[in-house]
């Protein structure tokens, strides 16, 4: 599949998604615990495929440990986030089957989250609070990087894009990456994604490749995603 089949696709795709109208939350009628169980998802998603960290997170909040009340004791909290992990995750498949899954690095995603919890509540925050006080989405993912543990630049701008802060920030995930070197070449090691400084210079590329579309950088973001994600999986590239 070449670079013009793939940008015909992503084109389709926004409009899709457009036509699709699926609503977007509006992150100021959220609860916290709702903000939280987001920040969860993106924790884990940086350890894990996505549909592995939404069963994770699931998990966590039918036991209800995705409250800001876990702050008695953190060691406490920690150990009963390993137990609810430590049986297998349901995972439907893309056949629709359900196969059940361990998550995996259960004590670096205790460590995170119970370590979050702690930075935020602690120290009687909140992440609503901290969303409110953000003189923008570049200024908001900057805090949440300081205060959410395992949060880089990438973590961040999914959780404001899926809360419905803003639809301005790439997440710039190895199916965009891919994207990117398949289109202009551009090779860029993931682990330097990990300084603000140079994930914002890749992400003003994407974003003058996503204004040619006519979409929004997150609508057309989340199409690359889905499109380079399906042509990899079926094997187009």
């Amino acid at each position: 599949m070449n670079a013009d089949i793939i940008n015909r696709t992503i084109d389709a795709m926004c409009s899709e998604i457009k036509a699709q109208g699926s609503p977007v939350p509006d992150w100021r009628l959220l609860t916290e615990d709702e903000l939280l169980y987001e920040a969860a998802i993106c924790i884990f998603g940086s350890q894990m495929q996505f549909e592995l960290a939404v069963a994770t997170a699931d998990r966590l909040r039918n036991r209800g440990l995705l409250h800001s009340k876990h702050l008695a004791d953190i060691a406490d909290y920690q150990t009963l986030i390993l137990d609810a992990l430590s049986e297998p995750l349901p995972l439907t498949d893309k056949d629709g089957g359900v196969r059940r899954v361990r998550a995996r690095f259960r004590n670096r995603l205790a460590s995170l989250l119970a370590t979050t919890v702690a930075a935020i509540y602690g120290k009687a925050n909140s992440l609503r609070r901290l969303l409110f006080a953000a003189a923008g989405a570049k200024d908001a993912r900057k805090a949440l990087m300081l205060t959410v543990w395992g949060f880089g630049p990438k973590q961040a701008s999914l959780f404001l894009r899926r809360v419905g802060y803003c639809a301005d920030l790439a997440v710039l995930d190895v199916h965009v990456l891919d994207y990117l070197h398949l289109t202009r070449g551009l090779t860029v090691a993931p682990s330097r994604l990990g300084r603000l400084s140079c994930y914002e210079e890749i992400e003003d590329t994407f974003r003058e490749v996503a204004s040619r579309f006519g979409h929004s950088l997150g609508c057309v973001d989340l199409a690359t995603w889905l499109t380079m994600r399906v042509a990899k999986r079926e094997a187009y590239l």
